[in-house]
């Protein structure tokens, strides 16, 4: 599992209002109908190949899904925590389909550093469309 945090300038709301405005239409649009979402744990939706499950939900504090494709599976968690400077968000991915046991260490250390690399662009990619959402 690969963890990392950021510290941003927003709060808990702003993140968990655009969390919220992109779950909601890709759930409608997997469910095929207008009909009203409530997101909690549980919650399943598919989008192109992919079945995802929600398997943690409290809104301001953490937001955690299963996702599943052809080729891979693997769970993410944002956890949130309101401060004097805004938000820190710590972003957690761990990637079920990779075996390490199949694997020699120097792969499985090249592998995490991917995964640290790609979780730290994520969670500045998510900061970046926060900020965006807020100001439009």
């Amino acid at each position: 599992m690969i963890t990392t945090s950021k510290q941003f300038s927003f709060k808990a709301k702003d993140f968990f209002d655009y969390l919220e405005s992109q779950l909601i239409p890709a759930i409608k649009k997997s469910r095929g109908n207008n009909m009203p979402v409530k997101i909690t744990k549980g919650t399943k939706y598919e989008m192109d190949d992919t079945k995802a499950e929600i398997t943690e939900y409290e809104r301001g504090k953490v937001y955690a899904a299963h996702f599943t494709t052809p080729r891979l599976e693997l769970t993410i968690r944002y956890t949130t925590e309101d401060n004097d400077d805004g938000i820190l968000i710590t972003f957690s991915e761990d990637m079920l389909s990779f075996d390490r046991e199949k694997h020699g260490k120097l792969q499985t250390f090249f592998y995490n550093w991917q995964l640290k690399m790609g979780a730290k662009k994520e969670l500045k990619r998510m900061g970046d469309n926060i900020y965006a959402n807020m100001a439009a």
